[in-house]
């Protein structure tokens, strides 16, 4: 065989292996920004407090992630209502976790019927409108001779849904990003 075509190939094997480490690395970096934007919303704690036949919950909202939380929704089933709040930003030294009153009188649902899927949902966006979801599974209990329910939150498994979108639409959500940055700057 002649020297030529062995070069040839050489160097085109090389140029392949040049080109994926650097897809690789433009994939990395990308994953990291993302990332760092991201907004990471969870149940941290739950207090319950009892007055009479009226139980209160309240679970403590913290934004472990790098971006702020949009259009925050907390939904507990079994309860007539929600708590919603427009926007929570990533914790530091001067935002406070958020807390929320959920007040179960004798009349709640969940409180006086049995449900087979209990759940709290924790719904929030982040700056690019990509929809994030947690849920938190609620079990019921019966003590003694009350007829109510207590209820008791799951916060170590919740069933987490995070957007993941493409290499592609990562890098055109950054680019957009940066853009409107330098735009509020000028």
């Amino acid at each position: 065989m002649d020297w030529s075509i062995w070069l040839e190939l050489s160097a085109l094997l090389l140029a392949g292996v040049a080109g994926l480490v650097l897809l690789y690395r433009f994939e990395a970096r990308t994953q990291s920004d993302f990332r760092a934007q991201q907004p990471s919303l969870r149940v941290t704690n739950l207090s319950a407090m009892t007055s009479g036949d009226t139980l209160t919950l309240a679970p403590e909202l913290d934004n472990i992630g790098g971006g702020v939380a949009y259009d925050c929704l907390l939904q507990l089933g079994g309860w007539d209502g929600s708590f919603a709040v427009n926007h929570i930003y990533p914790r530091n030294s001067r935002t406070p976790k958020q807390t929320i009153a959920i007040v179960l009188g004798p009349e709640a649902p969940i409180r006086t019927k049995p449900m087979s899927n209990g759940y709290l949902r924790l719904r929030y966006r982040d700056r690019w409108g990509l929809l994030y979801e947690c849920w938190y599974p609620v079990s019921q209990q019966k003590h003694g001779a009350s007829p109510l329910y207590t209820i008791q939150v799951d916060l170590a498994n919740p069933d987490r849904t995070e957007p993941n979108p493409s290499l592609w639409e990562r890098w055109k959500l950054l680019q957009t990003a940066s853009t409107q940055e330098q735009m509020e700057r000028a």
